[in-house]
This record gives structure tokens, sequence and C-alpha cells, in this order.
């Protein structure tokens, strides 16, 4: 099986703000993991890390808009190849139906018809010096992001799956039954979230939006993070269902890959 190492994983920077994460990639990918189960502490542990470094004003703009989310991309694109087999890339031309280049951070093939995408999204940062004005203690909430990107990633996904269905020719565009199209035309959609909640409300807002971004993928795998009890340390909170459970969803995921020519 193939040990292949994602090239286009973006944790080399050596800026200061992006070194937890930078660490805890290359000890994922070091140990030789292949599930989240085996990778979640160290997300955990890099997770609290950098957003030490966030709240002392370590970490800067470009580091709190985009650490996160390239962190997260590279982790689940590096156990989905190590557990699959399967080289996956990033590709910035994708056409749609309606635009002609999309950007997938994830995807698999590296050339021709796209036959599996992913779309990755992490929101929630603890007050920082550069949003003082912030007023809850705990920072800004992680469900208040997820109603816009999933809204961008559901269009895009919409946008690609349409413009096969045109080249294909066969008359495969969506029926009466739009859910049910999204979920059987090609290719196949991932949605994963990494969200730290800063309470009880904001974990079930966060818990809604994965269920309604589950409607427009084939599934929505969530980890739900935040302090423990004694705010001693970062925890996974339990998101409620299995079907949303982030090690059960890239099973899922693997599993369509290794089927996959």
């Amino acid at each position: 099986m193939s040990r292949t190492v994602r090239s286009q994983s973006r944790q080399a920077s050596t800026k200061p703000g992006r070194e937890p994460l930078g660490r805890s990639y290359r000890e994922i990918r070091d140990a030789g993991y292949t599930t989240w189960r085996q990778a979640e502490p160290a997300f955990l542990a890099a997770m609290q890390a950098f957003d030490d470094l966030v709240a002392t004003g370590v970490a800067d703009q470009g580091d709190i808009q985009n650490g996160k989310g390239d962190y997260f991309n590279d982790v689940l694109a590096l156990l989905l190849e190590r557990c699959s087999g399967k080289a996956l890339h990033t590709r910035p031309d994708v056409p749609g139906l309606s635009f002609k280049r999309h950007m997938l951070d994830v995807a698999y093939p590296k050339t021709g018809t796209v036959a599996l995408t992913i779309e990755t999204k992490a929101t929630g940062v603890p007050k920082h010096p550069r949003n003082m004005a912030q007023p809850h203690p705990e920072g800004r909430a992680g469900s208040a992001d997820l109603e816009k990107r999933i809204k961008e990633a559901s269009f895009k996904n919409i946008d690609i799956k349409a413009e096969v269905a045109r080249l294909e020719g066969k008359g495969g565009g969506a029926t009466s039954d739009l859910g049910q199209w999204m979920r059987t035309a090609p290719p196949r959609c991932y949605m994963f979230l990494a969200v730290r909640v800063r309470d009880g409300a904001d974990l079930a807002a966060t818990i809604n939006f994965a269920h309604i971004s589950a409607t427009w993928f084939d599934a929505c795998g969530l980890v739900a993070y935040g302090w423990n009890t004694e705010s001693q340390r970062y925890e996974a909170k339990a998101v409620g269902v299995t079907s949303l459970e982030l090690d059960r969803v890239l099973a899922q995921v693997c599993t369509a890959l290794r089927t996959m020519a």
C-alpha cells in the first residue's frame, strides 16, 4: 500500500504562530496514523497550543484566518492517503456549470473528471488582542461563521455535480428530488468541520449546521472541541449521532477511495 506524503501540505511554515500546527502534523505523519481516532489527541493538543498563541498575540491575522483550516485539511488528507493507498491532490481549476474555476484542496484523481472531493472548515477563535471588542470571554462562537461557509461550499458542490452531469450528456441533471440527486450524482463530495465551541449553546448550533451540511454532501464529519469542565485542557465534545462522528465519516471516505480506480 502507498505511504505517500501529500505534496500539497502547508505545514512547512516557520511562522511562530503556526509552530504547534507544523509540529503536530509531523508527529501524526511520522507516527504512521491512518485513523482519526489515532490522530485526535495530537489534534486537540495542537488546537490548544495554537489558541494559546492566538490569545497572547503571537499568531497574526493570517494565522488566525488560515492556520487551523490548513492544518485540519492537511491532516485529513494525510490520513486518507495512508488508509486508502490513493494519492490525493489540490486541483485549482475544476469547472462547474456556472463558474469555470473551482479550487479543490483535496480531490481524487489528479487529472480528468473529479471522482471525489473534500471540503473542510475550521472555525472558532479565543478572545485575542486584535479583537478585544469581543464581548464573550471565550471568544467568537465556532458556529458563528458556519452558515456562510456551508452555503459557499454547498454551492460549489452543486455547481461541479451539475457540470459533470452536463458533460456526460445522459440527462443526469437534478430531478424534482434535489437532495436525492445530490447524494447519487458524481463526484462524491464530503464535508468535514473542526469547530471550537465555547458552551453548550454553541455546540448545539454547530451540530445543527453539521446536519444541514449532510443534506448537501454525501456525509459530514464533525469534531467539536473546547475546554473540559475544569478548563485545564481541550477535549472533544460528543456530537450526539454516529452519522456525524468524524472518525466514522473518515472511514466511509477511505472505503470510497479504495473502490475507485
